[in-house]
């Protein structure tokens, strides 16, 4: 019998990739789908959710009394992890989106703006706004980014890190199991075969997807 597994390859220290019809990735990096789970809805959950959810440990439990937390790009594919993911540590997430996905990112739980006031107590960047979005953190707030070695520079006594998003199959496995419960989004945008993944790429890099592209070989 054939387990359904699924997992990260990340880096680029390595001489293969994932776009292909089979690939040989370490037992250790990999965790099983539930029953009930979709594959192709799968496949955004390995890397979405896990740098969401290693964001989120970068942030830690939120303090009593600081606890406001500004997503950018809330509606997208890592931000909308975030905004479910953060609650769980306490923190009161507000999404930063555009106008039409106020109904999605309230549906996550979260509070909705489509401009952000300074003064909030962390910010996770997935939107990467990176110097605008350290300016919306308050004096000795933390700032969270997904661009390693490009992170805004720190001020104003801001805490500055930024996610090396890394396999973790306990930690995906729990993430998987919250996707077959409806409880973590696992959203996709479309589905091209491999002859079209520089037009998926292109698309992508242009933002405003709240899902992602997968590429089936």
């Amino acid at each position: 019998m054939r387990t359904r597994v699924a997992g990260l390859v990340a880096g680029f220290d390595r001489d293969y990739g994932t776009y292909a019809e089979q690939i040989v990735v370490a037992a250790a990096d990999v965790a099983a789908v539930p029953d009930g789970l979709d594959l192709i809805a799968t496949t955004t959950v390995p890397l979405n959710g896990l740098a969401a959810a290693q964001a989120v440990d970068l942030l830690g439990d939120a303090p009593a009394e600081a606890a406001r937390l500004l997503v950018t790009g809330a509606a997208g594919a890592v931000g909308a992890n975030v905004a479910v993911l953060a609650r769980e540590r306490g923190w009161q997430a507000t999404g930063l989106a555009r106008t039409g996905d106020e109904e999605f990112v309230r549906g996550l739980g979260a509070d909705f703006t489509t401009r952000a006031e300074p003064g909030w107590d962390a910010v996770v960047d997935p939107a990467q706004l990176n110097d605008q979005a350290v300016k919306l953190v308050r004096d000795g707030g933390a700032y969270v980014g997904l661009r390693p070695g490009l992170e805004p520079p720190a001020e104003r006594g801001i805490s500055v890190t930024s996610v090396v998003t890394a396999s973790d199959r306990i930690r995906l496995a729990d993430l998987l199991t919250s996707a077959a419960a409806g409880e973590l989004p696992a959203h996709v945008h479309a589905v091209v075969p491999l002859d079209q993944a520089a037009e998926a790429h292109r698309a992508t890099a242009k933002g405003g997807l709240r899902g992602r592209y997968i590429i089936c070989p």
